[in-house]
């Protein structure tokens, strides 16, 4: 009987439940993927992921947050997405919040976000590239002009894009969500006239990023203006050296606990996993991400350290829900004009009338 007992007792010990998986939603690509995973795994934490295309994240996330069903533990998202989903979050537990976030970090993430990484529009060059002798667009243009020749036709890299249009927007004297002044169309011209000229014409939509890439390792680019989100790719990264864009835009990724969450404290448990000091670290020197804590950036590599210095006057984007809907008349507007379909003043003329009905919503 006691030799029963005891076989009883060893069978409830060896079939012990599996804890609960923490819920996650993110927007990790693959390889981000799969270092978190891995590190939380080698951390003993159980993690169930689920995985949204940025492109479709703002979309998908407050489907869920406005529905609460089957709503995660805790959830990745853009800095801009957060004035959207205000009501919708719980706020930040006290010990997180008293953690050595950076100050532009804790900026962006108010009291219901944590942050985990800080980015934004820098210029990156080869090391033998001489840097513009200012952080002017002026100057990255004379500079990108002085290094052209048969080889290298192209030598500047940038996008057909409203994010990559705002430093030239905001050198103007307009902004995202301003462009009253005459000073917008002027942007905007000057802005087009690069694509064909010391920018190559666009590739299709959708292919920008690995038509950079592929760019940038053949050595056709000599200044890129990017972020640090591309810089994890590029080969050779210790020949890299960055310089601030005068205006450029900063942002960044949060982490939020909805109030429809199950286990809000357990969300809250893995974001201080995903944001410690060894986490931090090791993302940084993986994929060249801007750590959030100051103890991360003091261990991070020089590369990131130049990455942060040249965002650190960078400028926040309007915190306002209507911020990601004003891309959504900039981009097509500023891409009709690169391509020949209108002309400055007529795409900006069209930008103000869809603000404008934005704001009236």
């Amino acid at each position: 009987m006691r030799y029963a007992l005891l076989l009883v007792l060893l069978g409830c010990e060896t079939e012990r439940v599996a804890p609960e998986p923490i819920r996650f939603l993110h927007t990790f690509n693959a390889e981000e993927t799969e270092l978190y995973n891995a590190t939380l795994a080698d951390r003993g934490i159980s993690v169930e992921p689920s995985r949204v295309p940025f492109a479709r994240g703002q979309q998908v996330i407050g489907e869920i947050l406005r529905s609460g069903a089957s709503c995660p533990d805790l959830i990745r998202i853009d800095a801009t997405w957060l004035p959207g989903f205000a009501g919708l979050l719980q706020p930040v537990p006290p010990s997180l919040r008293q953690l050595d976030w950076l100050p532009e970090a804790a900026a962006l993430a108010g009291d219901t976000a944590v942050p985990q990484t800080v980015d934004g529009l820098l210029v990156i060059r080869d090391e033998a590239t001489p840097a513009p002798t200012s952080s002017s667009i002026d100057d990255l243009v004379a500079a990108t002009r002085a290094v052209r020749h048969s080889g290298r036709p192209h030598p500047l890299g940038v996008r057909v894009d409203g994010y990559w249009f705002l430093p030239w927007l905001r050198t103007e004297g307009a902004d995202l969500g301003k462009i009253e002044n005459v000073g917008a169309a002027r942007a905007l011209a000057k802005f087009a006239a690069l694509f064909g000229d010391l920018a190559p014409p666009p590739p299709p939509a959708g292919g920008e990023e690995p038509d950079e890439i592929r760019r940038w390792n053949a050595h056709e680019i000599a200044y890129w203006v990017t972020g640090p989100w591309q810089v994890g790719a590029l080969r050779e990264r210790e020949r890299l050296r960055v310089s601030a864009l005068a205006h450029a835009p900063r942002g960044g990724q949060l982490l939020v606990v909805p109030t429809c969450a199950r286990r809000p404290a357990e969300g809250w448990r893995l974001a201080a996993e995903l944001t410690s000091i060894d986490v931090e670290r090791k993302a940084a020197a993986a994929f060249a991400t801007v750590p959030s804590r100051k103890a991360a950036l003091d261990a991070a590599p020089p590369l990131v350290s130049a990455l942060h210095a040249a965002l650190r006057d960078a400028e926040m984007l309007p915190r306002s829900p209507l911020t990601p809907l004003l891309f959504d008349d900039l981009n097509p507007a500023v891409a009709a004009v690169v391509y020949g379909d209108a002309t400055a003043d007529e795409a900006i003329a069209g930008i103000r009338r869809g603000w404008h009905r934005l704001e009236r919503r």
